[in-house]
């Protein structure tokens, strides 16, 4: 169902905006004038390194374990770094991982890989918010600007670089990103934010955290950001502004100290020039605690996505999962989580104008899961050993199988050294696949006869999905109190890659013949390197997070074929963070950012500064640069059908009031 876009003059659309500025701080001063002192900035001598290193995770084994103690490379970027960060975005939250590779393609779209093999549509990366899968099957990869989570809302992002297929399944391949938002009970009270600037031109939005009786709490929330035009590479705009509303809520229920039911809805609207699109989704999770190594959990969701792009196609999908796990001990050294899952996917593409390259489709799919994981404790305390088993079914590449095994070896309490061997698999997208799609992907070639001939791309049913077997090993250590260093070092071997076929069809016509290419299982290749995050506290109110990327990548297969897919990654990134609390009421925080050139892409080197003061213990207010070093850089080559800008220089205010 297509949604309608409405006209505004520029004068018309600055009056508003500058009113709804002046309108939404005003209202925000004046409450926050009469609220009581309560200090709600987070301070850094609230949680140590040590503290930092011991953090929970559960995206590696769908269990809790300790960050420091976890094997895997795993970061976790907290509600407090989101803050700091200015960041408004998850993608632009993304780039203070050390081996996420992230790129603006415009006002809009986004490129996010770990480990290689990015663009618009990055495909061998699995993006999960609260445990739903945001990865759509139509085309492969997330649209971004679908997802705009209230970053105030978000208590953490865990990123794993490397696969996590075992516990999350397919497409689990180069890494896994889950958003974990904050309980209704840890956002009581009302929150309001208003800014804008001269690239995000207008942010706004709020939440309201109530209760329901002794022990079920709620919150609802709604936001809205507009982004101006982004330049091309010659200076002229490329019109690709941009607006995306979001709004929902969440429901927590704690009927006992053990169990948790907690539901949660939101639906999100966005439109650009060429473009506008949709998604609503719901969510509920039933968990129960038997004992400290004993528990069960439940999950359903259903998700709708809805497209209208003007130079693509318009899709529409919708998903429905059902999910279960349950944890126990099996003796005092074993600890076992196994689980079963069954997702059904059904997708509609239809063209948007007769001429579109993208043929009418409808086509499902069902995928179900089994998987079985054990810790077993070799030598408690000091060497464990996990060995896992995900199989899955879909009614396209039929089963796949995908195991790890992982050591943990702590020679002290604060020493960690871990390896792993993993097996992964990407299945076919709905694009790759169905015999019914194809897409023009090139400008007219001479054929072997007489005149010229239109390269299509076609879908083969006879695809394999995708296989990686990764290598991995790291190193953690605390050397001293203040200090942390976190090492990984990795080789993926990759086969089947999906691309075009080694053999093609030419089919005369007039006045232009048909050169039909399908896809094909054509390439293979490796890629290795590694990835270090160093974290130091000079003292508790500065610190100081460094990383650092090497990785190289190596595709083997037709000459053309190679080129399509093996965009060459950016061998070295290099970040600095420096995060300080000048005073009580005042924070600072400067990032430097260095990424080594891709294709089509020159080096660059670029900082970010936010600058944040409590006006009162309610309001505080916060100065924004972003890539600062430049007027404007390009972080990714151009791609078919896809509108690529440059990064402009920017800056933003922001009032935020919590009471």
């Amino acid at each position: 169902m297509p949604l309608h876009r409405t006209a505004q003059s520029p004068a018309r659309r600055r009056l508003l905006r500058v009113r709804l500025h002046l309108g939404v701080a005003a209202a925000t001063a004046l409450l926050a004038s009469h609220l009581d002192a309560q200090t709600q900035t987070a301070s850094f001598a609230d949680l140590s390194i040590e503290e930092l290193m011991n953090e929970t995770v559960t995206s590696v084994s769908k269990k809790e374990q300790s960050l420091f103690d976890t094997p895997a490379a795993v970061a976790v970027l907290s509600n407090d770094d989101l803050r700091r960060s200015g960041a408004t975005t998850i993608p632009d939250a993304l780039r203070l991982v050390p081996g996420m590779d992230v790129g603006a393609v415009n006002s809009r779209e986004s490129a996010v890989s770990a480990r290689g093999f990015n663009g618009v549509f990055a495909n061998k990366l699995l993006v999960l918010v609260d445990g739903r899968a945001v990865y759509t099957s139509l085309f492969g990869g997330v649209y971004w600007d679908l997802e705009q989570t209230m970053l105030e809302d978000v208590d953490r992002i865990e990123v794993i670089r490397g696969p996590g297929a075992t516990v999350w399944g397919a497409n689990a391949v180069n890494g896994v990103i889950n958003v974990v938002t904050r309980s209704a009970r840890d956002t009581q009270g009302t929150l309001l934010y208003a800014g804008g600037g001269n690239v995000h031109q207008e942010m706004a939005g709020g939440r309201y955290g109530g209760r329901l009786g002794e022990n079920t709490y709620y919150r609802v929330f709604a936001g809205y950001q507009a982004n101006d035009d982004t330049p091309l590479a010659n200076g002229q705009s490329a019109n690709d502004h941009w607006f995306g509303r979001q709004g929902g809520f969440r429901l927590d229920h704690y009927p006992d100290p053990d169990t948790h039911l907690t539901w949660q809805a939101d639906a999100t609207d966005t439109r650009a020039t060429d473009s506008e699109g949709y998604n609503v989704n719901t969510l509920g999770r039933w968990t129960r605690r038997f004992s400290d190594r004993s528990g069960l959990e439940v999950q359903a969701y259903y998700d709708r996505l809805y497209r209208d792009e003007d130079n693509r196609s318009r899709p529409l999908s919708d998903t429905f999962d059902l999910s279960a796990h349950h944890t126990f001990g099996l003796g005092p050294r074993h600890d076992v989580i196994w689980g079963v899952g069954y997702r059904f996917i059904g997708n509609h593409i239809e063209q948007t104008t007769p001429l579109n390259p993208i043929q009418d489709g409808d086509f499902q799919r069902q995928l179900f899961n089994i998987f079985v994981q054990d810790e077993f404790k070799l030598v408690p305390d000091r060497l464990t050993l996990t060995a896992g088993l995900k199989v899955e079914h879909n009614d396209y590449t039929g089963f796949e199988f995908q195991p790890n095994l992982r050591l943990t070896f702590k020679p002290t309490k604060d020493q960690t050294l871990w390896a792993a061997i993993s097996r992964a698999v990407r299945t076919p997208d709905s694009v790759d696949g169905r015999n019914t799609l194809g897409v023009v992907v090139g400008a007219p070639v001479v054929g072997p006869g007489a005149g010229l001939y239109a390269p299509e791309v076609v879908g083969n049913s006879a695809l394999k999905s995708e296989v990686l077997w990764a290598y991995e090993m790291g190193y953690r250590i605390m050397p001293v109190k203040r200090v942390s260093i976190d090492l990984a070092v990795f080789y993926n071997d990759y086969s089947d890659l999906i691309t075009f076929g080694e053999t093609s069809t030419f089919v005369p016509g007039i006045p232009v013949g048909t050169l039909v290419i399908p896809w094909g299982n054509s390439l293979e290749g490796q890629t290795y390197g590694g990835e270090v995050a160093v974290t130091v506290s000079p003292t508790e109110s500065w610190r100081l997070i460094a990383g650092y990327s090497l990785m190289f990548q190596q595709i083997y297969g037709p000459a053309a074929a190679s080129r399509a897919l093996a965009a060459r990654p950016p061998a070295q990134q290099f970040t600095l963070r420096s995060a300080h609390d000048l005073t009580k009421r005042a924070n600072l925080e400067v990032q430097f950012r260095y990424v080594d050139p891709i294709d089509g892409v020159p080096a660059y080197f670029t900082a970010d500064i936010r600058l944040a003061y409590r006006l009162t213990d309610r309001l505080e207010l916060s100065l924004v640069g972003q890539n600062l070093l430049d007027d404007r850089h390009p972080e990714q080559a151009s791609a078919p059908i896809t509108v690529t800008s440059e990064v402009p220089r920017g800056y933003y205010a922001k009032l935020t009031c919590r009471f």
